[in-house]
């Protein structure tokens, strides 16, 4: 049996793209996707959840991210889901490197609204700390990253 290892999303950013390039000069960017589920239980209730989804994407792709996309923006991205788990911290998560990026529509647009602020979504700066450091540790080699917002 062969395994899939892919994710598909859609949805909106809730920040504008954050970029760090490595000190070989490759550029990875960092974004968070709202994504909306929409469900209704046996009794007909309906629910409604929003899931916070961290996006990585490399090279070309990250700078094209940084230049067209800001927080509000519609995106649909596929990818591969990499785990990750820091035995002394007893900390893990997911990576979710995007593999395809298409833009829907721009914040402030027709097709993007804002459906999300930022201070609604559980990510606080802990949990993107450890997310950098994991990243970081996957670019093993590459030297360290440097943060830099991604101007428009």
């Amino acid at each position: 049996m062969k395994a899939v290892n892919m994710f598909v999303i859609t949805g909106n950013l809730t920040r504008d793209v954050e970029v760090r390039y490595t000190t070989g000069g490759t550029a990875m960017a960092t974004y968070i996707v709202a994504v909306d589920d929409l469900y209704y239980d046996r009794q007909g209730n309906k629910h409604e959840e929003t899931d916070f989804i961290p996006v990585t994407t490399y090279g070309a792709q990250a700078e094209n991210d940084a230049k067209y996309l800001k927080k509000g923006s519609s995106v649909a991205v596929t990818g591969r889901i990499k785990s990750w788990f820091m035995r002394e911290e007893k900390r893990g998560g997911m990576n979710f490197k995007a593999e395809q990026v298409q833009y829907l529509g721009r914040a402030g647009g027709k097709q993007a609204q804002p459906a999300h602020d930022d201070a609604a979504a559980p990510v606080d700066d802990e949990w993107m700390r450890d997310y950098d450091r994991r990243l970081q540790a996957e670019q093993a080699g590459a030297g360290p990253m440097q943060r830099q917002a991604a101007s428009r």
